[in-house]
């Protein structure tokens, strides 16, 4: 790493141990032989602008996961792409009609313990895993009341949702893997922004999307690099997926239903449906979905 850059990256770590400290929150790093799982969401990234990006090496380090991983053809059969909607089924399994989310401008409060995050802790307990949401935009994410995501802010041990750039999400991530690394089990969720804003803007397809997205890559690596640093690289899966898409060149996703998962383990079926995610994250964790009410409609991915 470029010294300047190496200097500025370790003034944020301090910065952050200092506040950890204040709260009372240590930052420790070693070893667990328990499974952790990282879920990423790179927000409003098309499935051909992805593959266009990757075939020309310009995304180092999701091309790196690739190398030895999966590449799922996501689909999105029962509800419109946009990013309350599609975040709600990805943390959910469900249906809107079940969650509740519609759309961005159609939603209410996803029923008490429908969300990952309660069902991983009602299944392990408050001291079996933790679970963390690091989003980059306050409303779609938050956890006030009235949002979707209100109760799962009950139980999430710590929650990150501020108006961030990737370059600043990257470091949030890293420092709070610093912390989880040795607390045992964990569930992260992590959300950039960038890409989505960019495609509003300018278009998707376009070069400052493309921009955009290859600064999320860069955050990318150095989430990768706090994971083998910390040691836990071999126990963590990685899942990186996208709520929604764009139609390329324009600014509208009306309709764009086709998406993607990246996972840094190979095996993975080659397409699935949006609502399988869940699935793919409780079955991880070994939690027996299969008796959990509301149903799940989907099928884990592994």
């Amino acid at each position: 790493m470029d010294p300047e850059l190496s200097e500025i990256f370790m003034n944020r770590i301090s910065l952050v141990i200092i506040f950890f400290s204040c709260i009372g929150i240590s930052i420790v790093t070693g070893d667990t032989d328990q499974q952790n799982v990282i879920l990423i969401s790179w927000d409003g990234i098309s499935r051909d602008t992805l593959e266009y990006l990757i075939d020309s090496g310009n995304l180092e380090h999701l091309s790196g996961i690739l190398e030895n991983g999966s590449f799922v053809n996501i689909s999105i059969t029962d509800h419109f792409p946009d990013t309350l909607s599609g975040h709600a089924q990805i943390l959910t399994g469900y249906s809107p009609e079940i969650s509740g989310v519609f759309k961005s401008m159609r939603y209410k409060e996803i029923p008490e313990g429908y969300t990952v995050f309660e069902r991983l802790k009602e299944f392990a307990g408050d001291d079996g895993i933790s679970t963390v949401i690091i989003a980059s935009q306050e409303r779609s994410l938050g956890p006030l009341k009235g949002l979707p995501f209100y109760h799962a802010g009950k139980v999430v041990d710590y929650y990150y949702d501020q108006n961030s750039d990737a370059g600043l999400l990257g470091t949030v991530v890293s420092e709070a893997l610093y912390h989880f690394a040795q607390k045992g089990r964990f569930f992260m969720f992590v959300h950039f922004r960038d890409a989505a804003d960019a495609g509003y803007a300018f278009g998707a397809g376009t070069k400052k999307q493309e921009d955009s997205i290859q600064s999320i890559d860069a955050s990318l690596g150095e989430i990768l690099k706090t994971i083998q640093k910390a040691g836990i690289m071999e126990k963590t899966a990685i899942y990186i997926t996208t709520d929604h898409g764009f139609n390329t060149g324009q600014k509208d996703y009306t309709g764009q239903a086709n998406l993607w998962l990246v996972a840094n383990e190979p095996g993975l079926n080659m397409n699935g449906d949006q609502k399988d995610i869940a699935l793919t994250i409780l079955k991880k964790f070994q939690v027996p979905y299969e008796n959990i009410t509301p149903h799940y409609p989907g099928e884990p991915l592994i």
